[in-house]
């Protein structure tokens, strides 16, 4: 059974709304110190590409907990991925931030890391990004030193909207997810692509018969995802 929804640190990992850019948090090359204000919200998620499409594919929801999905059905597996509401020290800001396994795993081991570090909302987190640091030094997870939260943090905190991070997680229906893939499709390209993962994809052979290595690309953990309803 696929979850979704609020989850806990400490468990085992397997919307709608108003959708502003600006509410969504990029991760830029180098340092983002952030401070966590909610729990992760977990959802399950595909990337599709129609048929020529040379990027990397587009997100698109999972909608199996309903009983059957478009994109799984053609033989991709969704993967997780979380919402957390974030304070953006950057800008002072809150920012809902959406994040791979990556770096949910590296928060999770802090978070269960009681005796040094504990609750991760506790502390702030500086979340390193380095372009070049291939699949696995992509994202480095780094926490500060714990103070509490300022009078201005806490006013931030007591205005999350959770319903609205529960919304942007809800899992579409099947049809909803169809129209989405035949948004994506356009008209004229009503064929099924399914995004190539870094696990079933296999390197392209140059003419000298070597594999050609495909750069790390990690530009879908930090892009903003769109309405699954258009």
């Amino acid at each position: 059974m696929t979850t979704f929804g609020e989850v806990k640190w400490e468990d085992n990992a397997p919307g709608e709304g108003k959708n502003s850019k600006d509410l969504w948090l990029r991760l830029e090359s180098g340092p983002n110190e952030v401070r966590l204000l909610t729990q992760p919200f977990q959802y399950l998620m595909h990337k599709y590409k129609k048929e020529g499409d040379p990027g990397f594919g587009q997100k698109v929801y999972c909608s199996a907990i309903h009983g059957s999905c478009p994109l799984c059905d053609a033989g991709d597996k969704a993967k997780p991925r979380w919402l957390l509401g974030v304070i953006d020290r950057r800008t002072g800001t809150y920012k809902i931030l959406d994040i791979s396994w990556a770096v949910y795993q590296q928060i999770k081991t802090y978070a269960q890391n009681t005796k040094s570090w504990g609750d991760p909302t506790k502390y702030d987190l500086n979340i390193v990004v380095n372009k070049n640091g291939g699949a696995t030094g992509y994202y480095t997870v780094q926490p500060v030193p714990k103070e509490p939260l300022s009078a201005t943090d806490q006013q931030i905190k007591d205005n999350v909207d959770f319903d609205d991070l529960k919304r942007r997680v809800t899992p579409p229906n099947p049809e909803q997810v169809q129209k989405r893939i035949d948004k994506i499709n356009g008209a004229n390209s009503p064929s099924l692509v399914v995004a190539p993962t870094s696990s079933t994809s296999k390197p392209k052979a140059k003419p000298n018969g070597k594999p050609q290595v495909t750069p790390v690309s990690m530009d879908d953990d930090d892009e903003s995802f769109p309405a699954y309803t258009g």
